[in-house]
């Protein structure tokens, strides 16, 4: 997914690799489900949803860090009103 501005794309990138990391760590020595839980112990979860983005539901991937929240949902297309999935928003708050 790209952003309009380097810093955003940075941050989504330092966010997203962070989550990645922890969970790919575990998944190489247990099973999903087992994975997710370890993860979720060291703080980190991707969690994929429906959720209120500026007053509006949006579907949003949301990828928690011990550091970080970071809040992904995608633009649409206005003449087919498809998701476009390579651009959208960034929402990050600190812990």
């Amino acid at each position: 997914m790209e952003f309009e501005t380097s810093q955003l794309q940075r941050i989504y990138e330092a966010v997203t690799a962070k989550y990645h990391q922890v969970y790919n760590q575990y998944l190489d020595e247990f099973d999903d489900d087992e994975a997710y839980y370890k993860a979720l112990e060291d703080g980190c979860e991707m969690v994929t949803d429906y959720k209120t983005i500026d007053g509006t539901q949006q579907f949003a991937t949301t990828y928690i860090t011990p550091d970080f929240v970071a809040d992904i949902w995608y633009n649409v297309d206005k003449e087919t009103g498809k998701k476009v999935y390579d651009n959208g928003f960034i929402r990050i708050s600190r812990k």
